[in-house]
């Protein structure tokens, strides 16, 4: 078996642990080394929050500066989890972001959060920045884009323009409600069969639980987490798709 390096880009502090985990985990153990870059990491510019943004302090329970490095820390043992070397970019959540010409939030409420199209010099820096830092002989693993939302739609359109990729990941909990009309740029998809035992759904669900501030977001207890994740690993969820448009067909082996 020949190792590889693998990239899988986290639109959040969160989403390649919630989505694929125990894969992540499961290439680790194999050997490969294997990359989480979360591109909305950065800390908010200021502290003139949005109503939007504060009403997701309260959430958490923090604000600011402060729940983004509680969010690093959460992410730091989740990667130290599934044995993934974490980097984190400094593009702040759309939360934080503002119009340059109006200086107005991006998204105000939560319908705007999975509705409007991201900013079209974000996608452009993003897309940079992949081209620039994307070593030529990785593997390059995207969401699809599942949702809607504005980040990872920024995303999706950033690899798409700079490096289209043969490996994506359906964005859980996203996926559950939204495959079927995904807004991805994604077409002839294919499901890449891989086994996945009791210690990769162990790891996976161990690297969701380090994100405590984001439990509340889609459970009630530590005990719903086990139970979805092993509901989905089970429905065949946690691997990836291939898409043909992206590389050779001889590269659509994970090893």
């Amino acid at each position: 078996m020949k190792l590889q390096h693998y990239i899988f880009l986290s639109p959040h502090l969160d989403d390649v642990a919630l989505s694929c985990g125990g894969l992540v985990w499961d290439l680790s153990r194999e050997g490969h080394r294997v990359e989480i870059w979360t591109l909305m990491a950065g800390f908010p510019p200021d502290e003139n929050y949005s109503a939007f943004a504060q009403q997701n302090h309260h959430a958490w329970g923090k604000s600011g500066e402060e729940a983004i490095r509680m969010r690093l820390s959460e992410d730091g043992a989740a990667c130290e989890v599934l044995n993934a070397a974490p980097r984190h970019f400094h593009w702040p959540d759309a939360i934080y972001r503002r119009d340059p010409h109006s200086g107005e939030p991006i998204v105000m409420d939560k319908r705007a959060l999975f509705s409007r199209a991201p900013e079209p010099h974000l996608v452009d820096a993003i897309r940079a920045m992949l081209a620039s830092e994307v070593p030529d002989d990785a593997r390059l693993i995207a969401p699809m884009g599942l949702g809607g939302h504005i980040d990872h739609q920024a995303v999706v359109r950033a690899v798409e323009l700079s490096r289209p990729t043969g490996f994506v990941y359906g964005d859980y909990p996203y996926i559950l409600d939204a495959f079927d009309r995904r807004e991805a740029i994604w077409h002839g998809l294919t499901r890449l069969a891989r086994p996945l035992g009791e210690q990769a759904l162990e790891a996976w669900q161990e690297s969701v639980l380090c994100y405590a501030s984001q439990i509340s977001v889609f459970w009630r207890a530590k005990t719903e987490v086990r139970l979805a994740l092993r509901n989905y690993l089970a429905g065949g969820g946690g691997r990836l798709w291939q898409n043909g448009t992206g590389s050779s067909a001889s590269e659509h082996n994970l090893h």
